[in-house]
């Protein structure tokens, strides 16, 4: 579902209390019937790829965003991670090349080299955001487009993650979410909201942040807290407060 339809859709509910009371009862608005925000983020993407290009996945490590098989013909895809290890761990030949390079520090092998950059979950983890907005900026020939998503500063999930230590973070997200605690990693959530986001892509010529109001599924194991939260997000998103949302895809042309 596209961010326009779960705008429309969010215009033609009936009511917030009623939005409560269906998520109290176990069913979310439609827009999180995709499977996270993976859905929305692949489409960007999508839209994006072209044969030939030279594409960087930021950040990737040993989980590529593009399988062998979702690449345009004659594509070149490289990744790169902070972690070598990471690296190592991806499946293999879906890279055609791998660099060890922390993202807010330039890596002048990369500048000018590549015609998109995406970015799936991980510029959250990255401290100073604006630094590594600019060194991918940097990495894209002219006319070159970055699409990146990640988690919102003042999501509720953003907002717990920076409250309490990562070790705890790690076992409730793991125990409650089931998620994978290889996989987990310290998150800064550094200026991860929209008004910020476009102050640090005023250089770039041309802009666009989608923000995503998907952030209940952290709490499905306490289900009243949770319908309160989708009505928040309702109001949110009706009244348009980008600076609340959950999530962020960024899409933006050098």
């Amino acid at each position: 579902m596209s961010v326009e339809a779960q705008q429309a859709n969010v215009a033609r509910s009936p009511s917030i209390a009623g939005v409560v009371r269906d998520a109290w009862a176990g069913s979310l608005p439609e827009r999180y019937a995709e499977p996270r925000t993976s859905v929305p983020f692949a489409r960007a993407v999508r839209a994006q790829l072209r044969p030939g290009q030279r594409i960087l996945d930021v950040g990737s490590g040993s989980l590529p965003f593009l399988a062998p098989e979702d690449l345009p013909e004659g594509a070149h895809y490289a990744g790169t991670d902070i972690s070598g290890d990471e690296l190592a761990k991806a499946p293999e030949g879906w890279y055609h090349a791998s660099y060890v390079s922390d993202v807010t520090r330039r890596s002048d092998e990369l500048v000018g080299s590549y015609d998109l950059v995406i970015s799936n979950q991980v510029l959250e983890h990255v401290k100073p955001l604006d630094a590594a907005m600019e060194n991918m900026r940097a990495y894209l020939a002219p006319g070159g487009t970055m699409v990146a998503k990640f988690s919102g500063t003042f999501s509720i999930f953003g907002l717990i993650n920076r409250m309490v230590p990562h070790k705890l973070a790690v076992w409730g997200l793991h125990r409650f979410l089931g998620y994978d605690p290889e996989h987990i990693f310290p998150a800064h959530y550094d200026h991860c909201w929209d008004s910020a986001l476009r102050r640090m892509l005023a250089p770039w010529s041309e802009v666009r942040i989608d923000p995503l109001y998907m952030g209940a599924e952290y709490l499905s194991f306490v289900r009243p807290l949770q319908g309160l939260y989708v009505g928040a997000e309702e109001i949110w998103a009706r009244r348009d407060v980008r600076n609340l949302a959950a999530y962020y895809i960024v899409t933006a042309k050098r």
